[in-house]
């Protein structure tokens, strides 16, 4: 039966059951199925699931509480996954049933992938989010030992992504989502790198500058740092036109593209030559 069970954490929690929603609305279930979501076939500790569930202040009865919770929990799936052994709890799915763990495939296998299948796969492993992961889950505890990780995952496969892009000549249609992405995460060098780059390809080498500035006015106030060295020789090269840091051969678009014509010029300029 796992085999036709879906969930999601990347987001609000989403449960599908042969192809039908699921609704695990109760927070202690939705903690429940998070908790041994987030380790498919191995077992979660009943001490671990109680703190997750009700932090430092457990119930007196914590166990058999918590057996009511994983009891409920059965009963919204319909389907018995979830086993018990002595000591904690397993939810016996295979690992793709659960959304953080095709996202990790996916971005696994685009590591070593050639370009264009590269930027397909990180296509696919990013659409598997919806949200901030474990965006509903009303558990401090589980969520800061997890959504921090899971967050950077996201931001190591979205760079890559935009390194595809920006070595396939793409950089001026990147500049929203840079700038967006600078100002979530102001403290986070490499992306204002990336922003860097992409505006002095399309020509903006002064906003560069001005990026430059931006970023270490930011580092220097919140941390009392200037930029990282990669940041500052960036910064030199931008300053020098250093060719190094010039653009590709620029994709070639029509006045108003289709996604799906811009998707197969992509291929086309990653595709590497024979």
């Amino acid at each position: 039966m796992g085999s036709d069970l879906e969930i999601g954490l990347l987001g609000p929690v989403r449960v599908v059951l042969d192809g039908r929603p699921v609704a695990v609305a109760a927070p202690r279930r939705q903690v429940a199925l998070s908790a041994l979501a987030l380790t498919p076939g191995r077992a979660v500790s009943t001490a671990t699931l109680a703190r997750y569930l009700w932090g430092e202040d457990p119930p007196a009865l914590a166990r058999r509480a918590l057996s009511t919770v994983v009891t409920r929990v059965r009963q919204d799936l319909g389907t018995d996954v979830i086993s018990s052994a002595a000591g904690g709890y397993t939810l016996a799915v295979p690992r793709h049933t659960v959304d953080v763990y095709r996202f990790r495939a996916l971005a696994c296998e685009a590591r070593y992938a050639e370009p264009a299948a590269a930027l397909d796969l990180l296509d696919r492993a990013l659409a598997c989010w919806r949200g901030r992961p474990l965006q509903d889950v009303s558990s401090e505890w589980l969520v800061a030992e997890h959504a921090p990780g899971l967050t950077e995952e996201w931001y190591a496969a979205t760079e890559r992504r935009i390194d595809l892009l920006l070595a396939a000549g793409v950089h001026g249609d990147l500049l929203p989502q840079l700038r967006d992405l600078t100002a979530q995460q102001p403290l986070r060098e490499s992306m204002w790198g990336r922003l860097m780059v992409a505006l002095y390809r399309s020509g903006r080498q002064a906003e560069a500058l001005e990026t430059y500035q931006s970023v270490r006015e930011v580092l220097v106030d919140q941390l009392g740092v200037g930029p990282g060295e990669e940041l500052r020789s960036l910064h030199r090269a931008v300053l020098t036109n250093d060719p190094a840091i010039a653009a590709p051969v620029a994709v070639t678009r029509p006045a108003r593209p289709a996604r799906r014509d811009l998707r197969v010029r992509l291929r086309a300029r990653l595709r590497p030559r024979r």
